[in-house]
């Protein structure tokens, strides 16, 4: 258990690093898909060779519909982390990355929806919650974002949340065909961005990276890519439930590590606020955590 706990604060840790180094990408390098188009080719040959080790191609039931299951996986997932680059044009990272734990809100309607009955009262309790956290972090920057910026937002909410759902089911298939739940996690991460960079690749000759971009993007395929190996390892030794508390810690990382770029001389990445606004942010990012644990408690109840 220690250890699954250790990997879900250094998944929560290198994301809000990632996140940070993305937007200092962007911040040299303006173009939202170039940053993806670039990331995604980088992280393919950092997946690759371990597909050809991980990977059980023989093994896999209804192969069809795995493919078909890992090209919505590929679908959602670009067009999540576009519109979240997109998105970096009207929010400071530290506040981006932790307006993600809204995402148990999106989770919640897919939930009703889908017909797997209601949510209970802890559910709700941090549906609430989340939305009041949602509404602190938008009074909490140097300007209240745009309409765009929300909308870019919330699509990447909707498209990660169905990542996550699908990510989920591409595990499993490769766990029921007789592999541990660890490396059925590491051999779909494997598969997962090795099929990113696929796909990616026709148009790497539009954004074919400079020695500068290449040094700018390479560390965030890098960073992004081993918080994902953890992220998959986490769930596979703590479950999603107790994984999904570990990672919320998300969003006190970002806001911390936005607090502390002065330090650096690093206050381009984030945006020149008070005192009391990174004092308002940490108390968003606490209350976003406490949602997210409330869900993930509420949803063990139904188990």
């Amino acid at each position: 258990m220690m250890l699954g706990i250790l990997l879900g604060f250094t998944t929560a840790i290198l994301n809000s690093i990632g996140y940070l180094v993305s937007a200092r990408y962007l911040l040299h390098h303006k173009s939202p898909l170039q940053l993806l188009i670039q990331a995604q080719v980088f992280m393919m040959l950092l997946a690759f060779p371990f597909l050809l080790w991980l990977f059980p191609f023989r093994q896999i039931e209804r192969p069809l519909e795995y493919a078909g299951l890992l090209a919505f996986w590929v679908t959602v997932f670009l067009l999540g982390q576009g519109c979240f680059f997109a998105a970096q044009r009207f929010f400071e990272a530290s506040r981006l990355s932790s307006l993600l734990g809204l995402k148990i809100i999106v989770l919640a309607v897919v939930f009703v929806v889908g017909g797997h009955g209601t949510l209970n009262f802890w559910q709700v309790l941090a549906v609430l919650l989340a939305a009041i956290a949602g509404m602190t972090f938008n009074w909490s920057g140097a300007a209240r974002s745009s309409l765009a910026g929300w909308l870019l937002l919330f699509t990447t909410l909707v498209c990660y949340s169905f990542a996550d759902i699908s990510e989920t089911g591409l595990i499993m298939r490769v766990h029921n065909s007789g592999y541990s739940l660890l490396r059925s996690s590491f051999a779909t991460t494997a598969m997962a961005y090795t099929a990113l960079g696929v796909v990616s690749l026709p148009f790497i000759y539009r954004f074919m990276p400079t020695w500068d971009q290449a040094c700018k993007v390479f560390p965030y395929s890098l960073i992004w890519i081993t918080s994902q190996v953890a992220l998959f390892a986490c769930f596979a030794l703590l479950k999603p439930v107790f994984g999904n508390v570990i990672l919320a810690t998300r969003g006190i990382f970002s806001v911390a590590f936005g607090a502390m770029l002065p330090l650096f001389g690093l206050t381009a990445l984030d945006s020149k606020i008070s005192k009391q606004k990174w004092i308002q942010r940490g108390v968003a990012a606490l209350l976003m955590t406490i949602a997210i644990a409330l869900y993930s408690f509420g949803k063990s109840l139904q188990q």
